[in-house]
Parts: structure tokens; sequence; C-alpha cells
């Protein structure tokens, strides 16, 4: 028995650790993950991450916790390969755990649960203490592509919409630490409720930028990343997560220009919306 499957990776609109509620969009990097089963009543779960070294303990619990869900003492092994920088602010944890339990239920062949399957993913980077908020904003953006809004601590999706396709996004990963300092995202909160109520009016470049620089001053990340983002073109940039990466919107005559800016400050990598959402591949 055996699944693959893959999920995306997710640019922030609103960073959920302030107020429990957040935004996120889709975007065309993926993880791959592969699942083949043995009904040998061993329960014996082995797993790889073929193009990292961190340690397999996330895609390991996903099917651990799909099979427990189901009651069921298969041996597994579980691979996968990702296209997302890790630990970068692009929902790497999420777009892994969705992608594994996804292949997982397809091979076992059961029914597709989209909640079930969203649940079962958050619970497992909660399991490995990944997640803050459980997420819910990057998991079901992950998982379904376009635009979510979502109350993370009901788990309950607000809104969804579409992102424009036929934008570029410009990924920069700067050489930057990660900085999770959760007290000073706090004293942020009535701000980014201002951010949050503009992305419910649909005004999500606005919401994208104004949550990137509140975040990025909370932070000690730079905000002048964002500002040289918008004066070489592009629509509407910030911080993604709680970084380092930034993501910048852009309309395609002005890419190339955006890139250039950017570039002295760290990696870049060039993608586009993407709202179609997680597939099973097999």
């Amino acid at each position: 028995m055996e699944g693959e499957a893959y999920a995306l990776a997710s640019g922030t609109i609103i960073n959920a650790i302030s107020t429990g509620k957040g935004s996120a969009f889709g975007i065309d990097l993926k993880v791959y993950a592969k699942v083949k089963l043995i009904d040998d009543n061993k329960n014996e779960i082995k797993g790889k991450v073929l193009d990292s070294d961190i340690e397999p303990n996330l895609i390991i619990r996903c099917v651990k916790n799909v099979l427990d869900y189901f009651n069921l003492n298969y041996s597994a092994y579980v691979e996968t390969k990702t296209e997302i920088p890790i630990k970068s602010g692009l929902s790497s944890s999420s777009a892994t755990s969705n992608a594994v339990v996804l292949a997982t239920f397809s091979a076992l062949n059961e029914k597709i649960d989209d909640k079930l399957i969203l649940d079962l993913a958050i619970k497992s980077c909660f399991d490995e203490k990944l997640t803050v908020t459980g997420a819910y904003d990057d998991a079901t953006a992950s998982y379904y592509g376009g635009i979510t809004i979502t109350d993370n601590l009901k788990r309950e999706i607000i809104k969804r919409d579409k992102m424009r396709e036929d934008l570029d996004i410009v990924i920069l990963i700067p050489n930057l630490k990660k900085n999770v300092d959760v007290k000073r995202m706090k004293l942020i909160k009535d701000y980014v409720e201002v951010a949050f109520n503009l992305a419910l009016n649909g005004d999500y470049y606005k919401a994208l930028f104004l949550n990137g620089i509140l975040y990025s001053s909370a932070l000690n990340f730079p905000t002048n990343i964002s500002i040289e983002a918008l004066d070489a073109g592009a629509l509407t940039s910030g911080l993604s997560g709680t970084g380092p990466s930034y993501i910048a919107l852009v309309e395609k005559e002005n890419t190339e220009r955006v890139i250039n800016t950017l570039k002295k400050y760290g990696k870049i990598i060039l993608t586009k919306p993407n709202n179609e959402g997680a597939k099973i591949i097999l």
C-alpha cells in the first residue's frame, strides 16, 4: 500500500501569534511525501527527509497519528523532499505535515476528509512542538491554496479567496537569525488587529505590508527591506511568519527590478501564487 502527495508553502498576510487570528496564501513551492504501509502488526515507522539532514521526527509522527486514528498496527516507511527552505517563515512544517498525512490517507485508500487531515497534521506539529498557535492559517493555505483568513484558536476558516495568479512572488531569505519573541509579538496585538480588519475587507496588500512592518519591528528585523521592495515596484511586501523570509508580490514587468533591489540582502527565490492547493499524486 503506497501513497504520494504534495502540499504548498504559504506566505503570511497576517501573523496569528499576537491575536490568534491570521491569514496566509498558497505559494507554488511544494513538499512531496511518499508513504509505504506494511500490514504486519508491528507498528514500526521509519522515515527519511531526503534533501536535508534534519531528523524525520515530524514525518514519522504524522504517519503514526493517522494509523493511531484508524487504530491500525501497520509498519510504515515515509520519505519527503522539499522545495521550501526550512525555518524560514514559509510554513515548511505545515506543508510537510499536510503532505505526509494526505499521502498516508492515499496509501490507506481512505476517504479524503479535509478537516480531519488538517487536524491530524496540526496535531503532529503540536506533538513535535513546532507551532505556537496551531498555524491554522498556514495549514489551510498550504492545503487549499489561495488566501485563507482563520481563527486559529477555534480552528475555523472565516474567509477564503483567490490570489492573483498573474503575479510573481519574490522571496528573500536574508542572512538573519530567526527570532520568536512571543511576549514582544503580543505587545502589538491592537495594531495587528487593524491589519487583520484590512484583510477581512479584501485589502490584502495593505494588510500584508502593515503586518510585516509591525512584526519586523517587534522581532528586530529590518523594516527598510519591505519599503525598498515597494520603491522597486512591488505591490506589497512584508515579513513572512516570524521570518526571516520576506515576500513581495510583484507584477511581472517589475520583477527584475525588485530582485535586483533585494538580492544584496540574501538568497532570492522566484515563484508564483498557487490557488489549487495540496494534491494526491498516487
